[in-house]
């Protein structure tokens, strides 16, 4: 997805925060339900909260196969939602902003949850820069999920009732050539590779995958002689797509992007010293609980390990601080 090319805003980041797991009881379904274990709390957001708290939940299935299947009283689950928008009317869809490099996961989620639930989502995917400044315009998102902890420290103080829960996962940046490119690439030398005629990097002035690049390169000792050699683009999606089509030799892009990508080879993992963290916070701008199951169910156990499968890092950490 392109991009209107505008500044990140410049504000202090905080420490990563892993994605809250726990504020409210277990996600959607229960674990140990195929074995007959005892249920777990259900995190439906019911009419009565402290009910919803202490009781099982048997209506709701352990995240089966990979995905979300839900069992049956789903109905009765819904009809206790905290906000009815109106007697008789379908609850409004879920609103999703994600980074383009989480963009497809969670359509996949989006659309599971939707089969489970009966309850429409809608995402919207583009470059954090994008959906930042669109949900900073006071465009109606639900759910703001950027690859950029800036982004998300501005939306929470741009968004009265944003809830910051935390990371939802993390990436890492990869060098990457063409599949018959030299991977003999050493990123202790003191000078990049002398046949790298261009380097594909997403727009480092506009675009976070940039950013990230450009600080990497910059702490190799690679960036002054590189820097004439880029061809920036507007997302770091583009910027993959440069190096299979063979309009680039080379390209920093996020570790994820490969997974999928055929024509393009590793050519060097950056390691984590030097490169700064990358991570996918979760923003809830609307408290709603079709929203609140929506994201929860992000956080199930058996959601990150298909998030460690594409690529994704999930390494906990801090719980992210109440908002």
């Amino acid at each position: 997805m392109n991009e209107t090319k505008q500044s990140s805003p410049r504000i202090p980041t905080k420490s990563s925060n892993s994605i809250r797991n726990g504020s409210r009881a277990s996600p959607w379904w229960t674990t140990g339900v195929a074995s007959g274990n005892t249920s777990t709390p259900s995190i439906v957001d019911t009419c009565d909260m402290e009910a919803a708290r202490s009781a099982s939940s048997p209506g709701f299935s352990a995240f089966s196969h990979g995905w979300w299947l839900l069992l049956a009283p789903l109905s009765l689950a819904l009809a206790c939602q905290r906000v009815a928008p109106e007697a008789g009317k379908p609850e409004p869809p879920v609103l999703v902003f994600a980074a383009a490099s989480l963009g497809e996961i969670v359509e996949q989620a989006a659309a599971r949850f939707e089969r489970a639930s009966g309850i429409e989502v809608r995402v919207h995917v583009a470059g954090s820069s994008t959906i930042g400044r669109q949900v900073l315009a006071g465009a109606n998102a639900d759910v703001f999920i950027p690859a950029d902890r800036d982004w998300a420290e501005a939306v929470l103080a741009g968004r009265p009732g944003a809830v910051d829960l935390g990371d939802l996962a993390g990436n890492r940046l990869v060098l990457v050539g063409g599949s018959e490119a030299d991977d003999s690439i050493d990123l202790n030398a003191k000078t990049p590779p002398a046949n790298w005629g261009r380097l594909a990097i997403a727009d480092p002035d506009h675009v976070p995958a940039g950013r990230y690049a450009r600080r990497s390169l910059e702490s190799m000792g690679w960036w002054a002689s590189l820097e004439p050699r880029l061809v920036p683009t507007n997302d770091v999606r583009a910027a993959l797509r440069l190096v299979e089509l063979g309009e680039a030799d080379a390209g920093v892009v996020y570790e994820t992007d490969v997974v999928a990508s055929v024509g393009v080879a590793v050519l060097a993992k950056i390691p984590a010293d030097l490169q700064d963290p990358i991570v996918y916070p979760v923003i809830r701008l609307d408290d709603r609980s079709a929203v609140r199951d929506f994201v929860e169910g992000l956080c199930n156990p058996e959601f990150r390990e298909v998030l460690r499968g594409r690529g994704f890092t999930t390494t906990p950490v801090r719980k992210a601080e109440g908002r």
